[in-house]
């Protein structure tokens, strides 16, 4: 195995070989002193000009400007939850099932069956055009009953965010009442 393992991967692997808990532990100890052996500064010689250590990897941000979203962090961001989708959706696809609302962006997770619609909010009618994607909730798409929702920023799960959305989402359900009892 050349290739490096993911330390789910390791563990993994770990338990297949049912190695016992204090050979597992021994191993760990020994990784951690190549670790602490490897970050000590060693001595340079002469003739050895390049340095062996690499500048760290910056990571990337997924959402481009300076990740504060597509406006650039200026004025609030209408982003709405669209989830058990197929995992193999195309944006096209999701796009045709959403023509009426005429969302500005799409973001797919394919890999959790999830996207997440997003709207400019320099646009006059996004009211409409997000009550119209709303409306879309429990809509069927490849045979699968699609959920559209609000969402709050900030992603997490610290109490005052699930607090603003499930007050949100009780609002929602209420009009969605209201509507269907007319």
């Amino acid at each position: 195995m050349s290739e490096k393992l993911s330390k789910k991967q390791l563990k993994a692997l770990q338990f297949k070989q049912n190695k016992p808990k204090e050979e597992r532990e021994q191993e760990k100890q020994e990784k951690n002193e190549k670790k602490r052996e490897l970050e000590q500064p060693q001595p340079k010689t002469e003739g050895d000009d390049q340095t062996s250590e690499q500048a760290p990897k910056k990571r990337k941000t997924r959402r481009g400007k300076k990740g504060k979203g597509v406006n650039g962090g200026t004025g609030p961001r209408f982003i709405l939850f669209v989830g058990n989708l197929p995992y193999d959706i195309k944006q096209l696809e999701l796009a045709a099932h959403f023509k009426n609302s005429n969302p500005d962006r799409f973001r797919i997770r394919q890999d959790k069956g999830i996207a997440f619609m997003e709207f400019d909010n320099d646009t006059k009618e996004i009211q409409s055009k997000m009550e119209l994607a709303l409306r879309m909730h429990h809509s069927t798409l490849r045979n699968r009953k699609i959920n559209v929702e609000l969402t709050v920023g900030g992603g997490g799960n610290s109490e005052t965010r699930l607090a603003k959305l499930k007050e949100k989402n009780e609002v929602l359900l209420e009009e969605r009442r209201k509507k269907i009892a007319k």
